[in-house]
């Protein structure tokens, strides 16, 4: 691997400065500092009085200093410009862009996906996710700043490893294993195959299914009135026969006990239930990512049994309408609903007002 740049240290300065008064080339003081000769040649350049030059416009790069070359000064100098930025910021606290990404972030989006529907809008802006995180965690400690951070989707906890230890949940009759799952559900090459799981309310006592389409992303959430076998195979058998059968293959799922009548589910709507590894999430991680997203309009701790279908039909609806980047900045919605059911720039239109941004 190539060594990394380093910048010229006061102490490189130092012996620059002493070497200059006794007369040393700028090649030799480079060989002396083990240094490139162009990075003296430039140092000297920037730092070191020169005649003016009778132009009509200003000469490109940063103007020249008075006095010689004095490494002091050059070392100021030098800290100095490089914390001012050459090409100016784009989002600035009170700005349209500014007011834009918070409104954005503030429906629930991420970073990402608010640069991948900016740039789609009729007045596209082109924004880097990481400048919106660069400006955003820019700003002065404070309460504005926990406030604003706090839209952002996820904090950076550290995970704790998951404890060794037996499965005592027991197993669930009849159920097909992953491994016998068809090659093309685990590359993702059609869409029908789905992921499956429940989320849980405060203290266990509310929950809701989800359901998550690999290839398209596409999500349908399942009221629940309880977590018993019967009661969520014939609601997710619901839910599911909304769907073309085309569209439900097969499901993947945990080893959760709410899943123990899926041949009654298999039965219902022609899905074929495979079921993962005990204590292996990433066998499903689409679904397991989903949830986590999912928190922030169902938080945990909180009853979910509040909803309804049709209230959790909209909270699908308005996630489904969020850009991926897995997808190439296209929606779930875009992806999985037949091609014209579902405009990308109307909706969005509703919730982030189209308007010309001088960026």
């Amino acid at each position: 691997m190539p060594k990394p740049y380093i910048h010229l240290s006061l102490e490189e300065r130092a012996l620059m400065q002493v070497w200059l008064e006794h007369g040393l080339s700028l090649r030799a003081i480079a060989l002396k500092l083990r240094r490139a000769p162009s990075t003296i040649t430039r140092e000297f350049a920037r730092n070191t009085a020169r005649k003016p030059v009778v132009s009509a416009a200003p000469a490109p790069g940063r103007p020249p200093i008075a006095g010689g070359y004095r490494c002091a000064h050059a070392h100021y100098r030098a800290q100095r410009l490089a914390c001012k930025p050459r090409v100016a910021r784009k989002m600035v606290a009170g700005n349209t862009l500014w007011e834009r990404v918070l409104e954005s972030l503030g429906g629930g989006l991420s970073p990402e996906q608010a640069s991948g529907i900016l740039r789609r809008m009729p007045d596209p802006v082109r924004i880097c996710h990481e400048t919106i995180y660069t400006a955003l965690y820019a700003m002065p400690r404070g309460e504005l700043r926990a406030q604003v951070l706090a839209l952002l989707p996820r904090g950076h906890k550290t995970r704790r490893p998951r404890s060794a230890g037996t499965d005592r949940r027991g197993l669930i009759p009849g159920a097909t294993s992953i491994d016998e799952r068809p090659i093309e559900v685990g590359e993702r090459l059609v869409p029908g195959h789905w992921e499956g799981d429940l989320i849980k309310g405060a203290k266990n006592q509310s929950q809701i299914g989800t359901l998550v389409e690999r290839k398209t992303l596409y999500t349908v959430l399942v009221q629940l009135d309880n977590a018993t076998a019967e009661h969520t195979a014939q609601r997710f058998g619901l839910v599911l026969n909304r769907l073309d059968a085309a569209m439900r293959l097969s499901m993947t799922y945990d080893n959760g006990k709410e899943m123990a009548h899926h041949k009654a589910l298999s039965d219902v709507t022609g899905i074929k239930v495979y079921f993962a590894h005990p204590y292996s999430p990433w066998e499903r991680g689409i679904n397991e990512n989903t949830n986590g997203l999912l928190r922030r309009v169902l938080p945990k701790g909180s009853d979910l049994s509040i909803y309804t279908q049709e209230q959790l039909d909209a909270i699908a609806f308005h996630h489904n309408a969020k850009p991926r980047k897995s997808l190439g900045w296209k929606s779930p919605a875009e992806q999985f609903l037949p091609e014209g059911s579902f405009d990308f720039q109307a909706y969005w239109s509703t919730i982030i007002n189209p308007v010309a941004l001088g960026t």
